[in-house]
């Protein structure tokens, strides 16, 4: 049985508010500094083996079977948790391996390795990285998931797997017309 060791770690992301019609809008390139300066979800870690180094401020957790970490709308879970710490012994950047998986609303994401920060509001899955949706599920080689915006760039031999109802309403949609041809004006060239 797991026994739960709770740290508070500051997450950059602020949950994602349900669709409208702005989220249909271009984003808003969001910095570095600004994901920062973001309102913070605070989320709980439940390991079963964790060792702190306060010199050097790094931090290795175990999982039996796994690392947890939860916020609001995310679960990462892991085998092996190596990270470093902020001043605040918050966890800024850590590396998570062993049966990765990231989930978040009706996204699930499974890899051999991830690597998140949390300044830039990122996770970086690497190893056979797949992103599942419903039934939708898609593979690459790098998938980069940016907290802040929601959204996911999956990079290299993607290959993907659409439900046949899915396209069938994308090819229902009618073609573009073109328009009709001129014809030139009588007695010109």
């Amino acid at each position: 049985m797991m026994a739960p060791l709770l740290l508070l770690v500051m997450l950059a992301a602020p949950p994602t508010p349900p669709p409208t019609s702005a989220a249909l809008r271009p984003a808003t390139p969001v910095s570095p500094v600004a994901a920062a300066a973001a309102k913070r979800v605070p989320a709980v870690i439940q390991a079963d083996v964790i060792r702190y180094s306060w010199p050097t401020r790094k931090v290795r957790m175990e999982g039996k079977p796994f690392v947890t970490i939860t916020r609001e709308d995310m679960v990462l879970t892991c085998r092996r948790l190596v990270g470093d710490t902020d001043v605040a012994g918050d966890v800024a950047r850590a590396t998570c391996e062993g049966e990765v998986r990231l989930v978040r609303g009706t996204r699930t994401v499974t890899c051999e390795r991830a690597q998140y920060d949390r300044d830039a509001a990122r996770i970086l899955c690497e190893g056979n990285p797949v992103l599942r949706d419903g039934e939708t599920e898609a593979r690459g080689k790098r998938l980069t998931y940016l907290l802040i915006p929601d959204e996911v760039l999956l990079e290299e031999a993607v290959q993907a797997t659409v439900p046949a109802q899915q396209v069938e309403q994308v090819s229902k949609k009618p073609a573009p017309t073109k328009p009709a041809p001129t014809k030139p004006a009588a007695g010109g060239k």
